[in-house]
């Protein structure tokens, strides 16, 4: 049965869901470019806040105000923009995602609706640090960022109060008491992060659901950087249904240097376990999340065939926007046109040649910053004594030309 929507640009996230970022803000998707802010224009802080302001905040009024109305928020630009490249976007996804739980909803007004859905990233608490990540999402790359400083520097460092707010989860006694207070109704949770499997107080909300019989009722989804496997995993086995996403761009040695401190070999003995787990649980699947950027738009053919061996249960070309330098717009026109080349001609299945001519679509639609992306890889190589050259030289000569004998 179809959802009863005001028109096909409509998204139901304003009025069901809330986002909770790593340093404890909060915004209506994952997407949204801006944070929602209280009557004053400051930003909500997890801290001290309740959900229940956020949800009926002046700030959510107008937005979905402006869907009633059949507006675009520019707010919104990442999926327009992903739209218009014939690409699947969040609120595509979601809409897919949540028919069912949806299909009885025949109203929209101003006022939120019950919060069913939760995008929590519960703090910047993560043991790797990815190229595409920062110290907003990562501890471990803010650590990194931090030793770059001078000693007297560190603690006014950008990096340094990342990690100071990226705890806010294991600070906030009320947001916990909020989320008690929602589980009646939610139906869906996201946990990302930082590493969702290293935060612990997650596992004791689990528990707290399972214990008030609200689990059956649950779905949960969870992004993993694929280098660790819970003791936990049999919580999983009460709830409704449970999607492990591997975070999973490139295979191999690359693997290893857009996920800097994460092992090829480990994240293969972990899926490996969960797909044993999804053997032994029929409420268990498994997807991979493949983040399309400028490190591995010339391998994703590799990816690709290395993900249809896997068998996993569904697969998400995601599409990076931000930080900008790493967009896949930002290649130069030369680089461009070989990633163009190899996507269209790829060899791989039909369902993975779609998803390349609108990535090649993409990448065409406009240009990007190249400069920033240059000096940027070049200067986080630096910093970890690493080069570019031995893991992507292709890539490496089309930024930088031959490396020196």
């Amino acid at each position: 049965m179809a959802m009863n929507l005001p028109h096909n640009k409509f998204c139901v996230l304003p009025w069901i869901s809330l986002e909770t970022s790593p340093i404890g803000s909060v915004r209506p998707c994952c997407l949204y470019d801006g944070e929602i802010v209280n009557s004053q224009n400051v930003k909500f802080d997890l801290n001290k806040d309740r959900l229940k302001d956020v949800q009926h905040s002046e700030y959510m009024y107008q937005l979905r105000t402006a869907f009633l109305q059949g507006k675009q928020p520019a707010e919104c630009r990442r999926c327009w923009t992903t739209e218009t490249n014939h690409l699947t976007s969040k609120r595509m996804h979601t809409l897919d995602r949540l028919k069912d739980i949806l299909k009885d909803e025949t109203e929209w007004t101003i006022h939120p609706k019950d919060l069913m859905f939760l995008d929590l990233k519960l703090g910047n608490i993560c043991n790797i640090a990815c190229r595409i990540c920062g110290a907003w999402s990562s501890s471990t790359y803010a650590g990194e960022e931090i030793k770059s400083f001078p000693v007297e520097e560190r603690r006014n460092s950008w990096a340094y109060q990342m990690n100071r707010q990226g705890n806010w989860p294991r600070k906030s006694l009320t947001f916990w008491e909020d989320l008690h207070h929602y589980a009646s109704g939610i139906r869906y949770i996201e946990f990302t992060g930082g590493e969702p499997f290293m935060i612990r107080e997650h596992f004791d909300f689990l528990e707290f659901l399972v214990e008030n019989d609200y689990a059956k009722n649950i779905e949960i989804h969870y992004n993993t950087n694929t280098t660790l496997y819970p003791d936990n995993d049999g919580i999983w086995k009460n709830f409704k249904h449970v999607e492990i996403a591997f975070s999973v761009d490139d295979i191999g040695s690359r693997f290893e240097y857009q996920r800097w401190g994460a092992e090829w070999k480990t994240a293969n003995k972990n899926i490996e376990q969960f797909k044993k787990l999804r053997e032994r649980n029929n409420n268990i699947s498994l997807q991979v999340c493949s983040t399309v950027n400028v490190f591995n738009v010339l391998y994703l053919e590799e990816l690709a065939n290395w993900i249809d061996e896997q068998n996993f249960d569904f697969v998400y070309w995601n599409m990076l926007h931000d930080p900008e330098k790493y967009c896949i717009t930002s290649l130069p026109t030369k680089t461009k046109l070989k990633a163009t080349e190899r996507l269209l001609s790829a060899q791989v299945s039909d369902k993975h040649k779609k998803e390349f001519k609108n990535i090649a679509l993409f990448m065409n639609s406009k240009e990007g910053n190249t400069d920033a992306l240059r000096s940027e890889s070049l200067y986080l190589d630096n910093r970890r004594n690493i080069t570019i050259y031995d893991y992507l030289p292709e890539l490496a000569e089309c930024l930088y030309g031959k490396a020196r004998q």
